[in-house]
């Protein structure tokens, strides 16, 4: 296996590429970075080092936040503050057995209405219940003609409770925006979700950047730590 880290960035780096290219915005990569040409909603980075020597001017001119993949770079001289920090999580087998709660039932989205409960839902957990959103802001229905990306949305009693997404790559399947709406937490069901993500090509290992508050989760169905990325936010 390859630098894991540069797994990592090359994941988010594809991800971001297609939800772009879903919402009619344009992007480029070249050998150092990964870059927004359009200003893409704040939920996505403006641009994305791919290796550990990307010199600081290749992103330094992007209009958001930046994914500094290997905390290599300063940018606070081109108006940049150093904003948090993430830690790279890589499982390299099968996700850890976890039982699927029975009343959980996990499908695969592939209408457009499912994209569109999948957007409200996922806001929802992010946020709070009570927001909303213009349907196709962030997640729109374009994004189905693309096959390396897989939705996941989670439903009780009929009644979505939460989401995920899988994103394949040549060489791993990266894990995004796995939440859950705060009433139904604690449940195991984004562990579920998870894991629904991680099998999605159980051949080849699986990515994310997790939250603190999940980081217990997934170290619990395998992932260990391999990196920490910088996250540069620009001043307006």
């Amino acid at each position: 296996m390859r630098d894991p880290v540069a797994l990592c960035a090359d994941a988010v780096a594809g991800w971001h590429t297609a939800w772009l290219t879903s919402l009619g915005l344009r992007s480029a990569v070249d050998a150092g970075a990964w870059r927004a040409l359009d200003r893409p909603p704040h939920i996505y980075f403006s641009a994305i080092t791919l290796r550990p020597d990307t010199p600081a001017e290749a992103v330094a001119d992007s209009a958001g936040a930046v994914c500094d993949s290997w905390q290599t770079l300063d940018l606070e001289q081109s108006g940049f503050r150093d904003w948090r920090r993430e830690p790279w999580f890589l499982c390299a087998g099968p996700p850890a057995v976890a039982e699927t709660p029975v009343e959980l039932e996990i499908v695969q989205v592939a209408t457009a209405e499912g994209v569109q409960e999948f957007e409200a839902v996922s806001v929802r957990g992010f946020e709070n219940e009570a927001t909303t959103i213009e349907p196709g802001a962030i997640h729109p229905p374009a994004i189905l003609a693309e096959p390396r990306m897989v939705l996941w949305l989670g439903r009780v009693e009929g009644k979505p409770v939460g989401a995920a997404m899988s994103y394949r790559t040549d060489e791993a399947v990266g894990i995004f925006g796995v939440t859950t709406i705060a009433s139904v937490r604690r449940r195991g069901y984004g562990t579920a979700l998870t894991r629904a993500a991680m099998l999605v090509d159980s051949g080849l290992p699986s990515i994310l950047a997790p939250s603190p508050e999940g980081e217990g989760v997934y170290r619990r169905l395998g992932f260990e730590q391999v990196g920490e990325l910088r996250i540069w936010s620009r001043h307006f």
